[in-house]
């Protein structure tokens, strides 16, 4: 399932409820260097255990606590956000999430932005300065971080550097993964573990 299937879906989803939101942005976090494949059961604890799964300390845990007392104010940030550096913003207000990661909660949450994470790093050779962002500069350095950042991600479109990423993690571990709509589909597959 390719993004053009697979994402309204998956956008749909993250958009009926604030828990929805949450354990979207959750999902984000778990993937934080991990291996795509592993987050499915990271996932599955988080959501049977919450604060007790073991995959959600340090950083992450501090991400979730920040949902506990948040999550119903980010999604209505979100659901009113109008351009996509509102929408950047909105998830950059949760802690443990930067430029990269607030841009997979976009591509998730809307379908726009994306994720320029190593891997597109790396083979799009984009300077990693696009990447940086200290939450606690000026509000005119981090709305022209932003705009950066979304530029990079426009000048590739979202769609493609979602199917693309999928068949590059394919494409690496050809015996867990069929393709990239394998890649693709286990997205929707994660969020909705119950």
């Amino acid at each position: 399932m390719s993004f053009k299937t697979i994402n309204p879906k998956i956008n749909e989803h993250c958009q009926q409820s604030a828990d929805n939101t949450a354990d979207m942005v959750m999902m984000v976090v778990l993937s934080i260097q991990q291996p795509w494949h592993a987050v499915g059961d990271q996932m599955r604890d988080y959501k049977a255990l919450g604060a007790d799964s073991r995959f959600v300390w340090g950083n992450k845990r501090k991400t979730f606590d920040w949902l506990q007392d948040n999550k119903e104010a980010l999604y209505r940030d979100a659901m009113d956000s109008t351009t996509d550096s509102e929408l950047m913003q909105a998830f950059l207000q949760v802690p443990g999430l930067g430029l990269a990661k607030a841009g997979f909660c976009c591509q998730l949450f809307a379908g726009r932005v994306g994720c320029i994470d190593v891997h597109n790093l790396r083979r799009l050779n984009i300077a990693p300065s696009v990447l940086s962002l200290d939450k606690k500069c000026q509000p005119e350095t981090k709305r022209k971080k932003i705009d950066a950042y979304i530029s990079a991600c426009k000048s590739r479109r979202t769609s493609w550097l979602w199917d693309s990423w999928c068949k590059l993690i394919a494409k690496k571990d050809p015996k867990r993964w069929a393709n990239g709509d394998h890649v693709s589909a286990v997205h929707y597959e994660y969020l909705l573990h119950d």
